[in-house]
């Protein structure tokens, strides 16, 4: 075998081989010997040298250095390259992130390429029945059950309630009013993106709240929609709410005695204040169904009833709840919830019902806008002003609340009398002549129902005509009212 090219030791005084000497395997300790190493002494360069006399030698003539060795711990030859034992475990838990991260990538892959291939992915796991508590049906005290209201019958304790309509509608009003009533026994922290902080303080104390049972939380509003309505704010409620909580409970505790605790917590609107996750807004049913549990669980936890305030948008609904802008959830999801709405025939009067109630049959009220602070005096005599309201007493029961609520916001057919057109007042004279001469024919004892009048008159008669052709037989000498199930109204003939 020829050997490299590699400059090859001299053996003999000369760079060259003889040319009769037989050829040589190659060896690299023939073309490479170790550096000399410093010191007093050095390594021999001969093949022959013993590795430990060699340091046995180097030891003896470094004292220094045999002490420094002995004073050594001894080492563990199970941490090999490591350093320390700290340095081994570190290692090791980043080599064991490192599996587990390639294990879920790899995973994560699988699942995707099954999901392509529409294999159904196996069921996440189930929870552990040890964690689950049950709560079985068992007596209790009817005292545990009674409900509190802070003000009967809009604010129930341990409750979400909500208020919407379209602006200008009275609505943050209405909860200033109820809070400032309610302020000799209780306080109320204010959160609003919408309303100045002063406005909002001296409007409670100018409808008689008391000084400092009213807290408002400073911050400012950032994003607005194409309306104008304020959707983003400084403030989260995720965040936010539940330590705002707990300080305005905390002061509301020193500045009575005997103390007003907080019970109240009014957000206006709850779409600015709150923080919604990607691809999560208002008219996100899950988000709002969170965000309301959210709620909820705050009031119940806390004591409080949490009022959101939202808006409506101008579509025609099939329903007067449908009206509230976003998600079904705003009105469906609170235990209690209304829809205000301003009243066509007269100025500055309103009218709120219940659009979903899990407490109580619906009701509505009637109200008005009363001021009670001048901002400014406008020179063509005009004034802004802060106000409170002033509400007529409460109607109850499904038909009449929506009875109100129709007389309220319906259009008046005769722009210039508000009065029932011709056609209308046909339809009223039908029906009361119809009602007339069926109860004419049948006996006393038997009664007839709205279904059978408009079967005869073979149209659907709509409240507000009802409402006007009861009126008209309210006195009548031969048909008398009477209510049957469920306060259906029947005719019959008098005796």
């Amino acid at each position: 075998m020829t050997a490299p090219n590699i400059p090859q030791a001299a053996s003999n005084g000369s760079d060259k081989m003889h040319p009769d000497e037989p050829e040589k395997p190659w060896r690299i300790s023939d073309h490479y010997s170790e550096p000399p190493i410093s010191g007093p002494v050095a390594k021999p360069q001969t093949e022959a040298s013993d590795d430990a006399s060699w340091r046995d030698r180097l030891v003896e003539a470094n004292p220094d250095l045999a002490k420094r060795a002995a004073a050594l711990p001894p080492r563990d030859p199970k941490l090999g390259f490591y350093l320390n034992h700290d340095e081994k475990r570190a290692d090791e838990e980043r080599s064991a992130k490192v599996v587990e991260d390639l294990r879920r990538m790899e995973e994560a892959k699988l699942a995707t390429a099954q999901l392509k291939a529409g294999v159904a992915l196996p069921p996440p796991p189930s929870t552990d029945p040890n964690l689950i508590v049950l709560e079985w049906a068992m007596p209790k005290d009817l005292a545990e059950l009674k409900m509190e209201y802070l003000y009967d019958p809009f604010l129930p304790a341990k409750c979400l309630v909500g208020f919407y309509g379209r602006g200008s509608v009275g609505k943050s009003t209405f909860l200033a009013t109820l809070a400032a009533a309610k302020s000799e026994d209780w306080s109320t922290l204010w959160i609003s993106a919408e309303e100045l902080k002063d406005w909002i303080t001296q409007r409670h104390l100018s409808a008689g709240g008391a000084v400092g049972t009213l807290a408002v939380f400073a911050h400012k509003a950032v994003k607005q929609d194409q309306h104008g309505r304020v959707i983003g704010s400084t403030f989260d409620v995720y965040r936010d709410l539940e330590g705002s909580i707990a300080q305005a409970m905390a002061a509301c505790m020193s500045h009575y005695n005997p103390p007003r605790p907080l019970r109240l917590v009014v957000l206006d609107t709850a779409v600015g204040l709150t923080t919604w996750g990607k691809g999560e807004n208002a008219n996100d049913d899950g988000a709002v169904k969170r965000l309301l549990g959210f709620l909820q669980s705050l009031a119940e936890q806390h004591n409080l009833c949490i009022a959101i305030i939202g808006h409506s948008n101008k579509q025609k609904h099939d329903h007067f709840a449908d009206t509230v802008a976003g998600s079904s959830s705003w009105t469906n999801s609170p235990r209690l919830s209304f829809v205000h709405a301003a009243d066509r025939r007269e100025e500055f009067t309103y009218v709120m019902r219940v659009a979903k109630s899990n407490l109580s049959s619906p009701f509505g009220v009637a109200y008005r806008t009363v001021p009670v602070l001048k901002l400014h005096q406008h020179e063509d005599g005009h004034a802004s002003l802060l106000c409170k309201i002033e509400h007529d007493p409460v109607v109850w029961g499904a038909d009449a609340s929506m009875e109100l609520f129709e007389d309220a916001t319906r259009k008046p057919d005769d722009s210039d009398s508000g009065q029932l057109s011709p056609q209308k007042q046909t339809l009223v004279e039908n029906a009361i002549i119809a009602i007339v001469e069926t109860v004419m024919a049948t006996p006393p004892d038997q009664h007839i129902t709205r279904e059978d009048i408009e079967r005869q008159l073979g149209r659907t008669v709509d409240r507000a005509r009802w409402t006007k052709i009861d009126g008209h037989l309210q006195n009548h000498p031969v048909v008398i009212m009477e209510r049957g199930d469920k306060h259906r109204v029947m005719y019959r003939r008098r005796t």
